[in-house]
């Protein structure tokens, strides 16, 4: 995603396949944006691309489920997207053309940020909206393999 509009739009086709928008599946958006840049994938070869994702498999955790199915076209039904029931949040995603691989996790700060909210069920589309707007470095750590 180039533009804040395209990251707006992509966001909206979330919202319509999710039913609403929530901090993790924008934080699950934002990871395979990250990842496609990261392993310089554009949108016509994203068929090319493999994510394995560790989440907690309960909502609002699980939503980020769905916002790496939409920024990368990785899905269940496809099986390009594999994931794991564990209380980490990770996602690894692999290029079938070069190999290459690209781990993202959450930012410790920011997942301090998350945490200090406990109320996982009231975290709302503001907050959401205010993360699509933050820098990668503040939301993620990302290593390149």
């Amino acid at each position: 995603m180039s533009t804040t509009m395209d990251l707006t739009s992509t966001i909206e086709y979330a919202r319509k396949i999710h039913g609403h928008v929530g901090p993790f599946l924008v934080i699950g958006l934002r990871m395979g944006i990250a990842a496609k840049k990261a392993l310089d994938i554009s949108d016509a070869e994203q068929t090319h691309l493999r994510a394995q994702v560790t989440v907690p498999l309960n909502p609002p955790f699980s939503c980020l489920l769905d916002g790496v199915q939409v920024s990368t076209t990785c899905t269940i039904g496809n099986q390009r997207l594999q994931f794991e029931n564990v209380k980490t949040i990770q996602a690894t995603f692999q290029s079938e053309k070069s190999s290459k691989k690209v781990k993202i996790t959450l930012n410790q700060q920011f997942w301090e940020q998350l945490e200090q909210k406990r109320e996982w069920d009231k975290l709302d589309e503001v907050f959401a909206w205010e993360l699509a707007k933050l820098p990668e470095s503040q939301l993620f750590n990302i290593t390149i393999e």
